[in-house]
């Protein structure tokens, strides 16, 4: 079972997540593997930090997926960022 702890207070002012939000959770040493969630229901797991970056400008983020498939999504579409881990 996913532990799913929810960093948004943390992570953002109640307001669209920032750069600095998401480099926190993807530099956070040990890395904890989390979940980006959008405002249109989406989800993106990210099991490295490898698996997303910050695009110069600091508005939109790179997410890729084991394919290697990548979405680049702009920080005002992303809700909530959740640590996930094992109980």
């Amino acid at each position: 079972m996913a532990l799913g702890l929810d960093i948004r207070g943390a992570f953002n002012d109640n307001s669209s997540m920032t750069a600095e939000q998401v480099r926190k959770a993807r530099e956070k040493a040990p890395f904890k593997p989390f979940t980006i969630y959008l405002s249109d229901q989406r989800r993106f797991e990210i099991p490295h930090q490898d698996f997303v970056w910050i695009v110069p400008g600091g508005r939109t983020i790179g997410i890729a997926d084991e394919a290697g498939a990548v979405e680049i999504v702009d920080l005002v579409h992303v809700t909530t960022l959740k640590l996930t881990g094992a109980e």
